[in-house]
């Protein structure tokens, strides 16, 4: 199916496909030490680039070693590259291609529950800058994803885990079909049934390409998006834990201001904080004052403005706007 004009996606299918993508250009597969090990038969006959794990990868210095080693393998404005690996790999092989010879054509195949729902869905490219999540980056669609649910099978919990974080975020932004199935199917989500789990890769992308078809370059509804992000990547950066369980940290401060301005009533606030507790979410991060100065320089900050995604009720996400003063206020 297409997700867009120029992007093909393939959900539940088998990653091999992408041979049948590559025609007759010259491809690199850029990936990770673990995936590369567990999945060596997608690399053969095709070089490939191997980068490091963890958010101190996700920099400007990655991005030149890249393009050190395309040039290096001779890659023109006619080769594809193709991220294959978690949202990290993603982000970092769509911005890089963006800017490499001032842009080549791009596929993922995302291997984690995060990249499959998230991350690789949507366009958004880009690098961190010092303590500041995807400071750098780019707004440009890949030319294909190929999401394959083989790979939930080896993926380590806390991995696992993360990506069940955005799930939660993505079950209370638009209706509420996906919190609902995410209630009753809590077992199975857990205990990795392919049904499942294609079920919710399925209505995250719908979800979330639905909005961005409305706001590709996220001046207005797209912002939902960013359900407990303004949050979590604060937390993320400063206790250095995963960003899908951070997200989750960030949804539930982002609820309880939400109760807190009087947005979203207790019954509602409680429905949220249980469910993400029967998914595994049980951990509370107390939100200090560093982590307020951190928050007061989000990208999405407007002269002494922040503009932040609240909860109304489950299916229904807004944002509102306030000022350095209320939020030192509120936090």
């Amino acid at each position: 199916m297409k997700i867009n004009e120029n992007t093909l996606l393939q959900t539940g299918s088998d990653a091999k496909l992408f041979h049948n993508l590559i025609k007759d250009r010259k491809a690199i597969i850029v990936s990770d030490g673990n995936v590369f090990n567990l999945y060596p038969e997608l690399f053969f006959g095709y070089e490939h680039v191997l980068i490091g794990q963890g958010e101190d990868i996700k920099t400007l210095s990655t991005v030149e070693y890249l393009i050190n080693e395309f040039t290096a393998k001779n890659l023109d404005r006619n080769s594809l590259i193709i991220g294959l690996g978690g949202g990290l790999i993603t982000d970092v092989v769509g911005f890089v291609a963006s800017i490499f010879m001032r842009g080549v054509n791009f596929g993922f195949i995302p291997t984690t529950l995060l990249a499959q729902v998230d991350a690789a869905i949507g366009g958004k490219n880009g690098v961190n800058f010092n303590l500041y999540k995807n400071y750098i980056g780019t707004f440009n669609q890949p030319e294909f994803i190929i999401c394959d649910s083989i790979f939930f099978k080896t993926l380590p919990e806390i991995e696992f885990k993360s990506g069940l974080g955005e799930v939660l975020k993505y079950s209370l932004i638009q209706h509420t079909r996906l919190f609902d199935y995410l209630n009753n199917n809590t077992y199975k989500v857990l205990n990795r049934d392919t049904d499942a789990l294609n079920y919710i890769v399925n209505e995250c992308i719908e979800i979330k390409t639905a909005v961005v078809e409305q706001d590709p370059f996220d001046h207005g509804i797209r912002n939902i998006l960013n359900l407990g992000h303004s949050f979590g990547h604060v937390i993320e950066l400063t206790e250095n834990i995963p960003h899908g369980i951070a997200v989750v940290a960030g949804i539930k401060k982002a609820a309880e201001l939400s109760s807190k301005l009087g947005h979203l009533d207790k019954d509602t606030l409680h429905k949220i904080e249980n469910l993400a507790n029967k998914l595994g979410f049980s951990n509370n991060y107390e939100f200090k004052k560093e982590h307020v100065e951190i928050l007061l320089k989000d990208k999405k900050k407007t002269n002494d403005i922040l503009k932040l995604v609240i909860l109304k009720d489950i299916g229904f996400a807004d944002t509102i706007e306030l000022d350095e003063q209320q939020i030192k206020d509120l936090l």
